[in-house]
């Protein structure tokens, strides 16, 4: 790795909402490859049941050190491997 990251190993995930209802966040997540991962995968509740927030990469310019996503969609399911997020390379769609 080279200096570009804070903490070494890791990037920060900038999250952000197309509507503005929500606040924007952050969160320091591991680096898992060579690239920004194409989405992020978030679990949540909808109505009192499981689902995933997605976010879709809109800048990874500035990796290794951070990227930004924007909120695409909450869907049913759950993160797997009992995680609160997921890091996918390729996106399903």
């Amino acid at each position: 790795m080279d200096g570009a990251t804070g903490d070494e190993g890791t990037f920060v995930a900038v999250f952000l909402f197309p509507d503005e209802l929500r606040d924007s966040f952050s969160l320091r997540l591991p680096i898992r490859g060579p690239a920004a991962p194409a989405a992020i995968r978030a679990a949540t509740t909808f109505a009192g049941a499981a689902a995933v927030d997605v976010y879709r990469l809109i800048d990874g310019s500035s990796w290794p050190a951070s990227a930004a996503y924007l909120y695409a969609e909450t869907v049913p399911g759950t993160v797997g491997d009992d995680s609160e997020v997921q890091q996918v390379v390729t996106p399903d769609d």
